[in-house]
């Protein structure tokens, strides 16, 4: 037979090909040109500050799988968030079990690489993490529209609020070292020590252009915190009559968010516009210490109530090209020298929907040290 008259033979398809998952990565390249040195958290010039890998899929009618990666040089591979999804409850409800962005403040949802800035706001960094506020635990959400517009409620009890916990004022206070503490016991020996989420949305559609999203938020949680005696080479660890060295304290997180979005429709593809804004309020609870540690044992876990906000305009200038800009504020706390604020611009340009370069300029008073140009 002529090779042009072969007939060619046809590719063997997978006999459920629904079942295959989607697979998608996000690489997330960053350079940093401050003048005074680089300011990223590996202190490179150049780094890839990670590559996401993303696999979901639909389990069956009931479950959806949804699986992201984290790989990074300081982190290695890391569950960013895995979860399954319900597809088939009744009332209008919906669960999700397992790992995900917490449902606290409008830009924590969303990962860091696809922001619309190169980061978080700072109120979101100090309070949830630099990467956001994850959990591990359930959440359940509703939507409904009593009122004639949609609202929907969001709750979760996870294991821990935040997941993310740093110790940043305790090393301080114990000469740098990586000082924790132990607990008498776990913080999920009971129900109460579990975290706990809630965010209450609503949305409005006030012309066929604009819309509005006006939410509130709140989380708890209690984490172990050291208490220390002072010396005279300084803090140091003093066990309680069960040999711990921390107490549990809680740690609770209030917030409002709005988002106004303007999209006409005859002019959608290059005209655009978006307002937003976030304040949040944390509190520290300050506990009593156990019976039986010496006198000059002192609670060493933050103890101050603190504000902060961040503003975020952007302005869609053609069809790739977007201009934006962000204040933030955060309250100072009792060991700080100010308030630390911040006002950055950013311009976003987007050769294809799969593809975004970002330059961002930001001028950081920070509430310790001197400003920084980044």
């Amino acid at each position: 037979q002529p090779i042009g008259a072969m007939t060619p033979t046809p590719a063997t398809q997978p006999s459920a090909p629904g079942l295959n998952p989607s697979i998608s990565v996000i690489g997330d390249f960053i350079a940093d040109a401050s003048p005074d040195g680089s300011t990223l958290e590996s202190g490179r010039r150049f780094d890839i500050r990670e590559v996401e890998l993303a696999l979901g899929a639909s389990v069956d009618p009931f479950f959806r799988g949804d699986f992201i990666l984290g790989l990074s040089d300081e982190e290695g591979i890391a569950i960013e968030e895995a979860y399954l999804t319900t597809l088939a409850l009744p009332w209008q409800l919906q669960v999700r079990v397992g790992r995900f962005h917490l449902p606290i403040g409008k830009q924590n949802t969303t990962h860091r690489a696809e922001l619309h800035t190169l980061e978080y706001p700072h109120v979101i960094q100090r309070f949830l993490g630099a990467e956001g506020g994850k959990g591990s635990g359930l959440a359940l959400s509703k939507i409904f529209a009593p009122f004639g517009f949609y609202q929907e409620l969001q709750l979760t009890a996870i294991e821990r609020f935040p997941e993310e916990h740093g110790h940043e004022h305790e090393e301080e206070e114990l000469g740098g070292e990586d000082f924790e503490g132990v607990p008498a016991e776990a913080p999920n020996k009971r129900l109460a020590g579990l975290g706990y989420t809630a965010r209450f949305r609503n949305y409005w559609d006030l012309d066929e252009a604009t819309n509005v999203e006006l939410s509130f938020s709140g989380g708890t949680g209690r984490s172990a915190e050291p208490f220390g005696c002072e010396t005279l080479s300084g803090i140091e660890p003093c066990p309680g009559p069960s040999g711990e060295t921390a107490v549990l304290a809680r740690r609770s997180l209030v917030g409002a968010d709005l988002t106004v979005r303007w999209r006409p429709l005859r002019e959608g593809l290059y005209r655009s516009f978006i307002l937003q804004a976030e304040v949040m309020r944390q509190h520290n609870d300050q506990p009593g210490l156990p019976a039986g540690v010496p006198a000059t044992a002192a609670y060493l876990g933050p103890t101050d109530e603190i504000n902060g906000l961040y503003a975020f305009g952007r302005w869609q200038l053609s069809r790739r090209v977007f201009i934006g800009a962000r204040y933030d504020w955060l309250e100072a706390t009792a060991d700080a020298e100010r308030d630390l604020s911040a006002i950055s611009g950013y311009l976003q340009m987007f050769p294809s929907e799969f593809s975004k370069i970002v330059l961002g300029y930001e001028h950081l008073r920070p509430d310790v040290g001197e400003r920084v140009n980044r």
